[in-house]
């Protein structure tokens, strides 16, 4: 249950993310997906659930691009096609999405998440201090090597036990 509740809390804070970035952008054709950002940072309890989560923006994503289509779903060569029509609550405890969602976020994840993961598969979990662990490990990783330079974009998961989320944009 704990895992669907940080599902849950990803996908809500998410969709408003992409809204807020929409709006921001004058609705331009550009639309904000997983892959916008350079690098992701996410409240962190355990590494395997931030991989399962990320891969759920991808999910999300699909659901966007399918629902702006109007050719037929099914017929769409898009590996997540079987499940964008599905309630959400329905996908959640999905074992044969979640290893479709790990192969197609795979490459993304890698790149985004490498240098803010390190720290906590390092030490575990932090709690409260988490994402901010997170933060620092990319600051002191991407930023030493000159890779996090102006121009750059950090997006944010932070969360809290369920109660609590937010996902949000840094600007280098």
């Amino acid at each position: 249950m704990s895992q669907v509740c940080y599902y849950q809390a990803i996908e809500d804070v998410y969709e408003r993310l992409v809204q807020n970035v929409q709006k921001a952008n004058n609705d331009s054709e550009k639309t904000f997906d997983a892959d916008s950002p350079d690098y992701w940072v996410f409240h962190s309890p355990y590494n395997k659930l931030v991989q399962k989560s990320y891969g759920r923006l991808f999910l999300m994503d699909a659901r966007r691009r399918f629902a702006d289509r109007d050719e037929k779903k099914e017929s769409d060569s898009d590996p997540l096609a079987e499940w964008v029509d599905k309630p959400i609550e329905e996908t959640h405890y999905d074992k044969v999405l979640e290893k479709v969602l790990k192969t197609v976020s795979a490459q993304s994840y890698e790149k985004r998440f490498k240098d803010s993961n390190s720290a906590s598969i390092k030490i575990g979990n932090t709690y409260t201090a988490s994402v901010f662990l997170g933060l620092a490990s990319l600051i002191d990783i991407a930023g030493s090597s000159g890779e996090l330079s102006p121009g750059k974009t950090v997006a944010l998961f932070s969360y809290g036990s369920g109660a609590l989320a937010t996902m949000y944009c840094l600007h280098v």
